[in-house]
């Protein structure tokens, strides 16, 4: 009996498990848990966005921490204009024509217009903003007005750093702009604002462009805003606009605005049906037109050329206004050029010294 209980205890812990055992325990586990959740349903809810809430914060900080360690690229591009495939910020899709004016009368422009606003006794906007200028006479003045400047901000220092007066024309939707346009003012700089108008092209003026699709009130909206971006400026020139400067009904609405606000405005001329300084003188808007473009081409010779005739308009007419860009090429040709124009029998003048020589202000 004892031999066959031992075989038999032997036998017994050699006896394999019976198949299935463990999957069995995991199926009752499984079932238990599921059967707790059953019967405490919210509670495993408020656990599970526990626990995701948890695992996403860990996730997060690991992730951040391996991309704060990547090493940072050096930039590829110096400033916005390197960038290929972005809109180049020109005037006209063709190059604009020189204007030079023909003598004429002076202007019959109601005097509150030029003087005062239309509120009180105070000097006109464009007056009290202007960069003091005394001598109108003497020598032939030269304007250089300076479009499309706080986008790309180095090139746009460089331009307020040029010698000066130079009038730099801030677009509205640059960043920094209140900064930007109290260091150029600083720099003894006059400002203008840029304000975006449609073309009759597909290039983009920028966000918030005077539109001819536009209602009165979406108008003057948007020219509200643009004028509410920045202080100290004189007055307003268009950013490209050749579709908008011609529709004269546009043009009233936002010219009505300017002269609210005493402000002055410089038609850039970037097409040749434009009414605007027409629009502007029936409306008693301090006004005038821009003569030459200096960088339609971009190249260094073209702009040197441009200069030259800019030099010839003035010496013609006692005053010419010339509208550049930031560009590479322009900033170094103005730096060449700008040190010797005292010494050929010229006076550098702001925009508005041009203004009132034109009209024959004092």
């Amino acid at each position: 009996m004892a031999s066959k209980k031992n075989r038999s205890r032997k036998a017994n812990r050699k006896s394999p498990k019976k198949p299935g055992s463990a999957n069995t325990w995991v199926s009752v586990r499984y079932r238990t848990v599921l059967a707790w959740i059953e019967a405490h349903r919210w509670h495993s809810i408020v656990l599970g966005i526990v626990v995701l809430f948890c695992g996403s914060l860990v996730g997060g900080y690991w992730i951040a921490q391996r991309l704060a360690s990547r090493p940072t690229p050096a930039p590829k591009y110096a400033s916005i204009s390197d960038i290929p495939g972005l809109p180049q910020y020109k005037e006209s899709d063709q190059p604009m024509p020189t204007i030079e004016e023909k003598p004429r009368p002076r202007p019959q422009v109601a005097a509150a217009a030029t003087t005062t606003t239309s509120t009180t006794s105070a000097p006109a906007t464009w007056r009290r903003n202007a960069v003091p200028f005394a001598n109108l006479t003497s020598k032939p003045l030269i304007a250089i007005v300076i479009d499309d400047v706080g986008l790309d901000r180095p090139h746009s220092k460089r331009a307020w750093e040029l010698p000066g007066p130079l009038t730099m024309s801030f677009l509205p939707y640059a960043k920094d702009l209140r900064e930007q346009a109290r260091a150029a003012r600083g720099r003894g700089q006059e400002l203008m604002l840029h304000l975006p108008m449609e073309p009759m092209g597909r290039a983009d003026p920028g966000p918030g462009a005077l539109l001819v699709s536009l209602s009165e009130s979406e108008l003057k909206q948007r020219v509200t805003t643009a004028l509410d971006s920045f202080d100290g400026y004189v007055g307003v020139n268009n950013h490209m606009g050749s579709r908008f400067t011609a529709n004269k009904p546009d043009m009233e609405i936002v010219l009505k605005l300017f002269k609210a606000r005493g402000l002055m405005f410089l038609d850039s001329r970037t097409s040749a049906q434009t009414v605007g300084e027409q629009t502007a003188q029936e409306l008693g808007v301090p006004t005038m037109p821009r003569n030459v473009f200096l960088d339609d081409d971009e190249a260094a010779d073209a702009v040197r050329r441009r200069l030259a005739e800019t030099e010839a308009i003035a010496r013609r007419q006692g005053f010419v206004v010339a509208i550049g860009h930031p560009h590479e090429a322009t900033l170094q040709v103005l730096a060449e050029w700008l040190p010797g124009l005292a010494a050929k029998g010229f006076a550098l003048a702001p925009a508005t010294a041009v203004l009132r020589k034109r009209n024959g202000w004092d």
